[in-house]
């Protein structure tokens, strides 16, 4: 029991003359970061939002069919591409494989969607003004 109240603390002040930190700016925003590293806020992903563009998707890929909105040619190529490599059973990654092989197809999704979202959004800005 000696030695535990024997044990003497050193002030936290000691330290910042270690350091070359002054006292009066003591933050952990002082680091040194640049403004778009301290700035930047992690956004998760929305998956209402996600529904929501894959019904956008569909239903522009239906005014399409129906001969009322011009799809532009590099969406709707990277859209079959994308179809046909969900579809296809030639994987980087095998299905075969439980969680692992549905990551490439999420990837290859995920990355259309990704691509296309400027033309989603002038879709939906062309049915709104109709």
């Amino acid at each position: 029991m000696d030695r535990m109240n024997n044990v003497r603390t050193k002030p936290t002040e000691a330290n910042l003359e270690y350091f070359n930190i002054s006292p009066e700016k003591i933050s952990d925003t002082n680091l040194g970061f640049s403004e778009e590293v301290r700035d930047y806020r992690y956004h998760s992903t929305d998956f209402r939002k996600s529904w929501y563009y894959f019904g956008l998707l569909l239903s522009m890929l239906l005014d399409f069919f129906k001969g009322r909105y011009p799809l532009p040619k590099k969406t709707a190529l990277l859209i079959v591409f994308a179809f046909l490599y969900l579809i296809s059973p030639v994987d980087i990654v095998p299905d075969v494989f439980p969680l692992i092989g549905l990551v490439d197809d999420v990837a290859v999704l995920a990355f259309a969607f990704n691509f296309i979202k400027g033309d989603l959004e002038n879709y939906r800005d062309w049915k709104m003004s109709k």
